[in-house]
């Protein structure tokens, strides 16, 4: 028994073994954290409802991201299957376990999508994504119960900063010039990075315990390498990406969702498409065999490419589309 119950491995067996079938279908959830899925949410929200809760969830998802890297970073503590042979892991990860991305990411983007939205429907749909997401990480066998609560309790966290604070830098933004539109869009982005990256210098000299290489190794046959930065270059260029975007499509009067639910999922459904299209064929290229890319560069530039195109050529293109069928 671990001296601290809630990093004890066994409740990641006893859960596993409590039913087949249920693990099956929670396990199954861990493709739910995944930039794909958090990017789909961000693009429906902008293109679905309106730009400006986009534009806001894109930032908070980046900033949230970065601090994510930064507090594994500096815990750097294990997952399950590191440390123990009887947890089955159904995926992967190579990044340190504590506070889970997961359950810290999920409660931001769904919990500010509840926050914004307040539509019954809405607020059903993005609970069971967040529990579903969350619980998948216990029962894939890569995350403890500390780790989750961890999670929730930290996103919770930076939320409720971010609610309280966003109308009133919204307010400061609206007023700056566009050179300093400019500017604090490049402070916001590196902001993700500038979080995480002293918790990845403080780690130079760190060695990862041998036995967590050689149980990780038992299940996955690769090595792990828990010292790096990821999700901060996601979200750096996620905001990037998203705010330039936007800041070039007010330059061209800017743009409102139209009225109906038809006429939006019209805009709606084939800018998500195109978008997650767009990261996954820049993700493909960038991975292509024998091409040497440095891990930053496949983790952003298929970002800032997605976010650049939902977030101003699509607007601008429904909004042309539009403007077409009415003549």
């Amino acid at each position: 028994m671990n001296p601290l119950p809630l990093l004890d491995p066994g409740l990641n067996v006893a859960a596993q073994q409590f039913s087949p079938l249920l693990t099956a279908i929670l396990a199954a959830g861990k493709d739910l954290d995944s930039p794909s899925v958090y990017l789909a949410v961000i693009v429906l929200l902008y293109l679905g409802f309106h730009p400006k809760y986009g534009i806001r969830l894109a930032v908070l998802f980046g900033i949230a991201g970065g601090l994510n890297d930064a507090l594994k970073l500096f815990f750097h503590l294990p997952r399950p299957y590191w440390v123990s042979s009887a947890v089955k892991a159904y995926s992967f990860p190579s990044t340190f376990g504590f506070p889970s991305g997961a359950a810290m990411l999920s409660t931001v983007v769904y919990g500010y999508t509840i926050a914004v939205v307040r539509r019954y429907r809405v607020v059903l749909i993005c609970l069971g994504l967040a529990a579903w997401t969350i619980l998948a990480r216990i029962f894939a066998g890569v995350h403890f119960v500390l780790d989750v609560l961890g999670g929730l309790a930290f996103g919770a966290l930076v939320l409720i900063l971010f609610l309280v604070l966003s109308p009133g830098i919204d307010v400061f933004a609206t007023g700056l010039r566009p050179r300093g539109r400019i500017l604090g869009i490049l402070f916001l982005a590196a902001l993700p990075l500038l979080v995480a990256l002293p918790a990845y210098l403080s780690l130079a000299s760190w060695q990862i315990p041998p036995e967590w290489v050689a149980t990780a190794m038992i299940q996955t046959g690769v090595p792990i390498n828990p010292v790096q930065v990821y999700t901060a270059w996601q979200g750096s260029a996620l905001i990037l990406g998203s705010l330039l975007g936007y800041e070039f499509l007010r330059s061209r009067g800017g743009w409102t969702p139209p009225e109906g639910l038809r006429a939006r999922s019209v805009v709606a459904l084939p800018g998500l498409l195109s978008t997650l299209a767009l990261y996954k064929l820049a993700e493909s290229a960038l991975a292509l065999p024998g091409a040497i890319v440095p891990a930053p560069v496949v983790q952003f530039v298929p970002v800032l490419l997605a976010s650049l195109w939902f977030a101003a050529c699509v607007p601008l293109i429904a909004r042309r589309g539009l403007k077409n069928a009415r003549e």
